[in-house]
């Protein structure tokens, strides 16, 4: 049986868990829903011992450093590695398009985005297969959604684009990435 370890089974991951899982994986997983504590370091280092694959879509630390490389990235040397980070390390391209060749914010700035980059990079550093994602949308994430429960605003940005992708399509393109190269998609 293929085991995966999967931190921070939220919204999205707990999707990719699920198609997993109906394909006969075996997953543990950090998180609220999960079924390890991420600070449960020993339980949490003896499922990646049994593991050969893992996925994080856990963002950057309030510091700006990867709290899953910083705390585990010592286990996971010869595992498939996969990370679910954001459009957002392109940073503000002025309305140009980008795809995963385009540059990600460098060094020199700060905030949110840089340490998302940051923590994009020591992934791909690591070999790891990084799915830059857009805005998601889903099952109780919609703008209808939004509509239905008083939460929507209009956002009038004359030229402006927006990104969005369905959780299934992330969901198929991580299964996707279980066999394809090591990068940026």
């Amino acid at each position: 049986m293929q085991r995966m370890v999967i931190f921070g089974l939220g919204y999205t991951a707990r999707r990719i868990a699920a198609r997993l899982e109906a394909r006969g994986w075996e997953v543990i997983s950090t998180g609220r829903q999960g079924t390890l504590r991420f600070d449960d370091a020993g339980n949490v280092r003896a499922a990646l011992a049994d593991a050969g694959h893992v996925l994080s879509s856990v963002p950057p630390g309030g510091d700006g450093a990867d709290p899953v490389l910083e705390t585990y990235g010592d286990a996971l040397a010869g595992k498939w590695l996969g990370y679910l980070s954001s459009t957002g390390v392109y940073g503000d391209t002025g309305g140009a398009w980008v795809d995963e060749t385009a540059p990600t914010v460098g060094t020199g700035s700060s905030g949110r985005r840089t340490a998302r980059a940051a923590c994009d990079a020591a992934w791909l550093e690591r070999g790891a297969r990084v799915l830059r994602l857009p805005g998601i949308y889903g099952p109780g994430r919609s703008a209808l959604d939004r509509v239905r429960e008083g939460r929507a605003h209009r956002i009038d940005l004359p030229g402006q684009v927006f990104s969005r992708v369905h959780v299934a399509d992330i969901a198929s393109g991580a299964l996707a990435a279980l066999g394809g190269p090591a990068g940026a998609y």
